[in-house]
C-alpha cells in the first residue's frame, strides 16, 4: 500500500525540511510513501479532488485559505483522512479541534515531536488496514475492520453493519468488545459497538452516524462514550 500524504505550508524553506523529516520517518519505517508539497491551500483543495490523501500535515496560519478551511473542505470528502496540524500558536488549537486532528506539531519543536507523531500514525495506518473473517453457508469472507459502521447483538446473533451490507455472525457482544475495542469501537449500548469514525453526534438516547443511522446510546454510558470518543479522536 502506497501511503499518499499532502504537506502544506507558505514558508518554502520550513516546507522542503519538512517534507525531508517526513520522508526520513517513513522510509526508516519501511513504508512506501508518495509525497506532494503545496504553498497555498487553494492548490491543494485542488489536488484532493484528484487524489484521496491518506494523510495531511496542515500549516493553520496560511494567507488565503488557511489550513483549518482546508482541513474542513477535504473532511467534508474525505472523513477519513489524517490531519496533522503544523503551528507556532496555541490559541489555534481549539479552532481546529471540530476537524479532528490526529496530532498538533509545533514548529519550533519540529525535531522533537515528528518522530512520535509519524510513528503513531504508521501505526494507525497498520490498524486501519485490518481485516476481519466472516464465515457463513460453508464459505468465508473478508470485511475491513475500519469499514464496519457498527455491531449489533439481536438474540444470539452478531449483526456486522457497513455501508452497503449486514452481515450475520455467530458470537457474542462481550467477545466481539475485547476484540474491536482496539480499532476504536465503543460500547454506547448494551446491545451496540459502534466505530468511533462513523459518529457524526451524540445526544441523550442515541448516537447519530455520518449517513444518519442512528444507534441507541444508555444514557449510564453517555460521558464513558464522551471520553472514549475524544481519545480516539486524538489518536491516542
Amino acid at each position: 500500500m502506497v501511503v499518499q500524504i499532502a504537506v502544506c505550508d507558505d514558508e518554502k524553506i520550513f516546507l522542503e525540511d519538512l517534507v525531508s523529516q517526513i520522508s526520513t520517518q517513513f522510509l526508516e519505517n519501511d513504508n512506501e510513501i508518495h509525497i506532494n508539497s503545496y504553498m497555498d491551500g487553494k492548490k491543494l483543495l485542488e489536488a484532493s479532488e484528484k487524489i484521496p490523501f491518506d494523510i495531511l500535515f496542515l500549516d493553520i496560519e496560511m494567507p488565503g485559505i488557511n489550513g483549518i478551511e482546508v482541513a474542513e473542505k477535504i473532511r467534508a470528502t474525505n472523513p477519513f483522512v489524517s490531519i496533522i496540524f503544523i503551528t507556532n500558536r496555541d490559541d489555534l488549537v481549539f479552532q481546529s479541534i471540530r476537524y479532528r486532528p490526529f496530532r498538533f506539531i509545533r514548529k519550533h519543536w519540529l525535531k522533537e515531536e515528528l518522530p512520535e507523531a509519524t510513528e503513531a500514525i504508521i501505526k494507525k495506518i497498520k490498524d486501519d488496514n485490518q481485516y476481519y473473517t466472516v464465515s457463513f453457508n460453508n464459505s468465508t469472507m473478508q470485511i475491513r475492520i475500519t469499514d464496519i459502521m457498527y455491531i449489533e447483538s439481536y438474540k444470539h446473533d452478531i449483526f456486522l453493519y457497513t455501508e452497503d451490507e449486514k452481515h450475520r455472525i455467530k458470537s457474542n457482544l462481550h467477545k466481539m468488545e475485547k476484540e474491536f475495542e482496539v480499532y476504536g469501537f465503543i460500547r454506547v449500548h448494551s446491545g451496540f459497538l459502534v466505530n468511533y469514525r462513523y459518529i457524526y453526534s451524540i445526544d441523550k438516547t442515541k448516537v447519530i452516524l455520518n449517513n444518519k443511522d442512528m444507534v441507541p446510546l444508555s444514557r449510564y454510558r453517555i460521558e464513558t462514550v464522551k471520553q472514549k470518543l475524544q481519545l480516539f479522536t486524538r489518536g491516542t
